[in-house]
């Protein structure tokens, strides 16, 4: 894959992880930290897992093997919807960079862990994109049951237009 089609599926992963926080907020608390209406738990649960993954593959990425650990293992405080989402925003910027810095030579080199576990960089990063995707649309069913439908979250050709997340 190209930098720059790679560039347009990260920039949507930003957008829409943005939406989906944005329309979190609408939720109780109750809502958000019911237990067991997701796969992974609660809703809460679920973005927690979201963010983490985002993080520790983009660590993998740049050669940091962070094993078995979660993101706030290291130090981050991620106990409420507030800290979630900014740190997402920051996040999403980080992988933004990161794949900027890339050329076409190192998305295409194998990467991994182990000859077992070798990937072009690129599929390692459209794998954060696609698990993203995932869990936010097991999010956006479970909102709208609750009465706060995230709306359409497919707008790649929109969030291609629209300005990052995060950026000042």
């Amino acid at each position: 894959m190209d930098a720059g089609s790679l560039l347009a599926f990260v920039r949507y992963h930003a957008w829409a992880n943005d939406r989906i926080l944005t329309v979190a907020a609408s939720l109780t608390d109750d809502e958000l930290r019911q237990d067991g209406v997701l796969d992974l738990g609660s809703a809460f649960d679920v973005i927690r897992h979201l963010v983490d993954v985002d993080w520790s593959w983009r660590e993998f990425c740049l050669g940091n093997n962070v094993g078995d650990t979660y993101v706030w293992d290291h130090g981050y405080e991620l106990n409420d919807l507030n800290q979630l989402h900014a740190f997402s925003l920051e996040e999403d910027v980080r992988l933004r960079l990161f794949v900027e810095s890339l050329d076409q030579a190192a998305l295409d080199e194998p990467w991994g862990t182990d000859e077992r576990f070798k990937r072009p960089r690129w599929l390692v990063i459209s794998h954060i994109v696609s698990h993203g995707t995932q869990h936010r649309s097991e999010l956006a069913r479970y909102f709208t049951v609750c009465g706060h439908s995230p709306g359409d979250l497919d707008n790649l050709l929109d969030a291609f237009e629209l300005p990052w997340p995060g950026d000042g």
